[in-house]
Parts: structure tokens; C-alpha cells; sequence
């Protein structure tokens, strides 16, 4: 069962590609604790993680770096299907477990994969923020793709850290 149950405007999510360029992972990591910090000054305390390799274990990582420095903050890991990360590489699937091990909050949507799920998954996210950071190359394809443009559709804040690094 769900426990949070926060007002959307307190409450934004993170939607992005899964490959990052290696030179820019350490910018944009400050990028996201640049973005993070402004949405807690703004009140936003929820920050929904779909857990994909690349943006959004980037940008997990980067929330619960912050925790110490924001009291109130809470960052949800919001898992598609169990299972999720069982055919990662080692190191990935280790960084995984780290991020679960210390989120606030852990929501598994599906006990199996399915098609559609991982859209279903960021649905599940969009309709609890008011926002999304993301990391959009805005390229017309993919789940960062679709959430974006449903994202603006609900007329939610989008912040794109694409060209900031």
C-alpha cells in the first residue's frame, strides 16, 4: 500500500535518458543538486525516481546527497516491475540496491515486466509531482519523450538540464 499521499505541488519527479556521456556525469550532478535545491526552497519535499540506469539513478544519488542539508526531503523510488535490475551489469545492480537501501520510500508497480510498463511507471510519477527535472535530448522518441510532452500537456513545470552541461 501507498503511504505518501503529498499535495503535487509538493512534489516533482526525474525523467532522462540512460546514456550520459561520461564527461559530463560530474556536471551534471551538480546540475541536479542546483535544480533539487531550488525546488525544496520553492517547497517541493517529494522527489519520485523511476530507477533506469543513467538519469535516474544519476539524479537519486544527487537527492540523497542533499538529505543531510534539506530536512523534510524525501526521495521515492518508484520500481516498474520486480526484478528490475536482475540482468544489469554488477556495479549497476550494486549502485541500484545502495540507492533503495536509503530512499524514503519504495513503490513496485508490477511483480512482472510487461509492455507498457515502464510507461506506466513514469504515469504513476507524473501524477503525483507538479513537476519534472529532466535530461531531454528532444529527440521525438523514447519514455524521456513521452513523459516530457505529457508532462507540458498537464501543464506541469518542466526543467530540461540537457544543454546545462
Amino acid at each position: 500500500m501507498e503511504k505518501t499521499r503529498d499535495n503535487k505541488a509538493q512534489s516533482v519527479c526525474f525523467s532522462g535518458h540512460r546514456l550520459i556521456q561520461q564527461g559530463k556525469r560530474k556536471a551534471l550532478k551538480q546540475e541536479l543538486r542546483t535544480e533539487i535545491a531550488k525546488a525544496y526552497a520553492r517547497g517541493v519535499r517529494n522527489f519520485y525516481c523511476g530507477m533506469a540506469l543513467g538519469f535516474d539513478t544519476l539524479a537519486a544519488t544527487a537527492a540523497l546527497s542533499l538529505q543531510c542539508e534539506l530536512p523534510g526531503m524525501r526521495v521515492i523510488a518508484v520500481i516498474p516491475f520486480q526484478g528490475q535490475a536482475d540482468r544489469w551489469m554488477e556495479a549497476d545492480r550494486e549502485l541500484y540496491e545502495d540507492i533503495l537501501a536509503n530512499v524514503d520510500e519504495t513503490v513496485v508497480l508490477s511483480r512482472r515486466y510487461y509492455d507498457g510498463c515502464l510507461l506506466r511507471r513514469n504515469d504513476y510519477m507524473l501524477e503525483r509531482s507538479g513537476g519534472v527535472i529532466a535530461y531531454f535530448d528532444g529527440q521525438p522518441k523514447g519514455g524521456t519523450y513521452y513523459t516530457c510532452k505529457k508532462a507540458r500537456s498537464h501543464g506541469l513545470d518542466v526543467t530540461n538540464l540537457y544543454d546545462s552541461v
